[in-house]
């Protein structure tokens, strides 16, 4: 099987890996660095525990009272792209009770099989303290996620506090903390190229190109990957993606002397950090924008840092931080769409994008998914509903 990855982040590279070593003929088309979304330089992050799709009950209140309040997880660039109030509208019709039942099973297989693809793998160092949600607010907010949290299944640990206090790295202000066990940390980049380096042993080849029509396209099967421009190369199909980009910040800071041992959420900054070797790594925001808005704002940069300051012991000054942006791709129901299009044209096209957040920590399963698909082979209904299918019912 001649098989074409359109999309070369760590979801396009996780299933040119997994195809390949299942016996396809593979060929990655990106279009490089330029165009990058946020594979490399996220927070790393392996959330077994995020089963939730993004689009559920409350989420609109959130949304609407994080704007209001300008805490920089959720916001408006000033060129979001047209579109951006119907999908808005949409998203927000999509925030019930239904939209959680109809796709948690299925997010909930993916990424438990993301974790065991990923801790198999002897090559990569993976990080399995567990991870932390850590508060600065009152202990009575850890108390009430914890116990959201195993409404849907998840797995949580109260966090004692002598075990607290003794996290290297935190400060005073923390009160609380839980502990979601089944979730890893790993370098993204490493994990990215590691699958790149998979891919390529089994006989997978990489070229630099965009691709604007998915009709002229020479392969018995295409797989669609790429991120936040998927709608854009959809479109020559006459389909319509309801995906938007979805831009985050980060910064890998150095030289921090107390340095966490595990990944953790700063629940009320909105912040996410994870070390990696001799640097932290901190991570924020969700800013509905253009796809290629990769402008770096300073006071962004400044703001992310003060406030993960609040419960992480940073240098007094900062140096080399290294910022970064990218862009997600935000679907219209808070999961991904992994599965055949509609046939529009003489190749089968198997799409595989807008998995928002938690694309790393998507990337094994959705690839073996889509290799199941690929080949005919056992496919879970759970596993099923996550298809765009359900975009043309």
């Amino acid at each position: 099987m001649r098989v074409l990855v359109i999309g070369g982040g760590i979801i396009g590279a996780s299933c040119a890996a997994h195809l390949a070593e299942h016996g396809a003929q593979v060929r990655v088309l990106d279009a490089g660095k330029p165009r990058f979304g946020t594979s490399t330089h996220n927070a790393g992050h392996i959330v077994v525990s995020h089963s939730i799709p993004f689009a559920a009950p409350g989420m609109v209140s959130q949304g609407i009272r994080s704007w209001l309040t300008h805490d920089g997880a959720f916001a408006f660039s000033s060129h979001p792209g047209r579109g951006t109030l119907a999908w808005l509208l949409g998203f927000a019709r999509k925030c019930t009770p239904r939209n959680v039942t109809d796709l948690q099973p299925g997010l909930d297989l993916l990424l438990h099989r993301s974790a065991e693809l990923l801790s198999a793998d002897s090559d990569l160092t993976i990080n399995t303290r567990g991870l932390w949600q850590v508060f600065t607010s009152t202990p009575q907010r850890a108390a009430t996620e914890a116990e959201h949290l195993r409404a849907h299944g998840v797995q949580v640990r109260d966090v004692a506090v002598d075990e607290l206090h003794a996290e290297p790295g935190l400060t005073e202000n923390v009160v609380a903390a839980i502990e979601l066990t089944e979730d890893l940390g790993l370098d993204p980049a490493k994990l990215w190229l590691r699958m790149r380096q998979r891919s390529e042993s089994a006989g997978a080849t990489w070229e630099e190109g965009v691709a604007t029509d998915l009709r002229e396209q020479d392969a018995d099967l295409i797989v669609l990957a790429a991120g936040a421009w998927s709608p854009a190369t959809a479109r020559s199909l006459g389909i319509d993606l309801p995906i938007r980009a979805a831009k985050g910040y980060s910064v890998s800071i150095p030289h921090v002397e107390q340095m966490p041992t595990r990944p953790m959420l700063l629940m009320d900054q909105r912040t996410a950090t994870n070390p990696l070797d001799d640097r932290l790594r901190l991570s924020a925001r969700y800013e509905i924008t253009a796809p290629d808005d990769r402008g770096i704002v300073a006071h962004r940069i400044t703001g992310l840092i003060d406030r993960a300051r609040v419960a992480v012991r940073l240098p007094d000054h900062v140096h080399d931080v290294q910022p970064w942006t990218g862009v997600r791709p935000a679907s219209i129901d808070g999961a991904p769409y992994i599965g055949l299009l509609p046939k529009r044209s003489p190749t089968p096209i198997l799409v595989a994008t807008g998995h928002g957040m938690i694309g790393t920590a998507l990337s094994a399963g959705t690839a073996d998914l889509v290799t199941r698909l690929a080949f005919g082979e056992e496919v879970a209904p759970a596993e099923a509903r996550l298809s765009p299918a359900r975009l043309f019912a």
